[in-house]
Formats: structure tokens, sequence, C-alpha cells
């Protein structure tokens, strides 16, 4: 089993530090808009969708790597005052109950919309560059199911020091 969170884990990080790189590339998309448009009096037709799209894909790409690292909020007023075993029934009922049912739902309907964008050739309206919004609505429901897998390997670890008497398992 700890081959297998290892390797889930590997994905998530993988993912998440390829996604840090699009900070970089949304700095300069916005920096190039502000002097083109400021400067030169010439604003461009696609910085507005670049910018909303490349930052849409680093918040979903980067979304597993944060459940990795435990960075998503929780309610630290009672599981602060949990046992590590505690904490690890805390967080294993809250991934069955909370966390899979509802990213199931919007998984399979970012799936549906992705899939609706790809045949129907839907292109975006904020703009008169009108990019094709397919790709980037599969990137959205690809970053749901990085999610998921990291869940997956979250709630397996939390249920493994639940029912052992002892260290967390990380």
């Amino acid at each position: 089993m700890e081959k297998v969170l290892g390797v889930i884990d590997a994905i998530s990080e993988w993912t998440g530090k390829l996604s840090s790189f699009l900070i970089a590339i949304l700095t300069l998309v916005i920096c190039y808009d502000i002097i083109v448009r400021y400067v030169f009096s010439s604003p461009t037709a696609w910085g507005y969708d670049v910018t909303y799209m490349i930052y849409g894909v680093y918040a979903m790409l980067g979304m597993a790597y944060c459940d990795k690292m435990k960075g998503h909020v929780r309610m630290d007023l009672i599981y602060s005052n949990l046992s590590e075993r505690g904490k690890a029934w805390m967080d294993a009922i809250c991934y069955l109950i909370l966390f899979f049912p509802a990213l199931i739902v919007i998984t399979y309907k970012c799936g549906d919309h992705s899939i609706w964008a790809l045949l129907a050739g839907e292109r975006s309206s904020g703009s008169v560059w009108r990019p094709y919004l397919g790709p980037f609505k599969l990137l959205i429901t690809f970053g749901f199911l990085l999610l998921i897998l990291q869940g997956v390997a979250g709630f397996l670890r939390s249920l493994a020091t639940a029912l052992k008497e002892g260290r967390r398992i990380s």
C-alpha cells in the first residue's frame, strides 16, 4: 500500500510544482498586457482570457498538492484538541461524508461540461479573441480527478492510523 500511496503523492507533488510555474507565466502575461495597454495604448485581445485560464489551471492542478500538504481549511477548534488517532478518525469520516461525495458530483458535472465544450466547440465570450474552452475545461476536470486521487491516499492513511495504536502513517 505504501508504494501506491507514494506514487499518488509523487503525482500530486509533480503537478503541484508544475502548476507553480504558471504563476511566473501569469505574471509575465499581466505585465505585458499592462505595458501595451497603458504605455502603447494598444490593449491585447487575448490578455483577459489567457489570464483567467492560466490562473484557473494553476488553481485546479495545485489542489491535490495542497491536500497532500494538508493546506486545505480545517476546523482547528475541535481538531487540534484530538489525539493523533482521533484526528485520523475525524479525517477518515470527513473524507467519506464530505470530501468524496462532493468531489464526485463536482467532477462528474465538470466532465459533462468538458465533453460538451469539446463537442460543441464552445468558445469564450469574454473577449474578441474567443478561444476554445474545451481544453481549459478538461484541465479543470483533470484537477478534480487528481484531488480525488490524493483524497484516496489521504483517506487510506487516515484509516490506517485510526485502526492502529501509535503514530500517524505519513
